[in-house]
């Protein structure tokens, strides 16, 4: 039942917790920074925006997603030099990575690898910013997703939608740090759209800085993910 999986979610919490870091392969805290992957043919004059390779950091990401120096958008990068996009269009703009097209619009997660709880991660916080017309704000909505066995498909666990301040005639932007509430850890996949305030229509938003934790840290847990990309 949802209750006793939510208890699960909890008590290997605590008991991670408790446990501290493993010593065994990848495990604990990351951050998804954006920052360690290059655009490729860079140079000063020519906006260059490259889709996300799939996987980046073991997790997959729909299509649509982005990254780029942030030069070429409004908002500084919380680390230099890139952040990440994404272009509710982008399909149609960006080249196909693999298994991008088996995600929902804006998610990133576990993909192919949904199944495998190795792959499952705790959402902590990160940083938004939406590309509107610097006035109006935007509504950011954030849903989680924790692979089901008995449905054999990605379930809903947790929903949140957070308001992001505009910035006035896009000058000295900053990104807005979003904190994720509690219910949003042993996740799948997590999504974000950005849409006009009141309006409902899908915008283009910024993210940077992720941070997260992975909600497996056993052993065999971590082996498995430094032995795969």
């Amino acid at each position: 039942t949802a209750t006793q999986t939510q208890g699960k979610i909890a008590a290997r919490a605590t008991e991670e917790d408790e446990a501290g870091p493993t010593s065994c392969g990848e495990a604990g805290s990351f951050t998804l920074s954006f920052d360690d992957s290059t655009v490729s043919g860079e140079d000063g004059d020519r906006l260059l925006v490259s889709g996300m390779r799939n996987p980046y950091h073991h997790l997959f990401y729909a299509n649509g997603f982005a990254y780029l120096p942030d030069k070429w958008e409004p908002y500084a990068a919380r680390s230099q030099p890139n952040v990440a996009v994404f272009l509710p269009l982008g399909s149609s703009l960006l080249p196909n990575s693999p298994f991008a097209g088996t995600m929902l619009p804006g998610e990133l997660g576990a993909g192919p690898r949904a199944s495998v709880d190795a792959y499952w991660f705790n959402a902590r916080s990160g940083y938004f910013g939406c590309a509107l017309n610097g006035i109006t704000p935007c509504t950011l909505r954030i849903s989680g997703y924790r692979f089901d066995e008995g449905l054999q498909g990605e379930v809903l666990v947790a929903e949140q939608n957070v308001t992001i301040p505009p910035c006035w005639g896009y000058i000295d932007c900053q990104l807005s740090r979003v904190v994720f509430k509690e219910q949003f850890q042993g996740l799948s996949g997590i999504q974000f759209n950005a849409f006009t305030y009141n309006l409902g229509i899908a915008q283009m938003f910024m993210m940077d800085d992720l941070t997260m934790d992975w909600y497996n840290n056993s052993c065999s847990a971590g082996i498995l993910r430094i032995g795969h990309s």
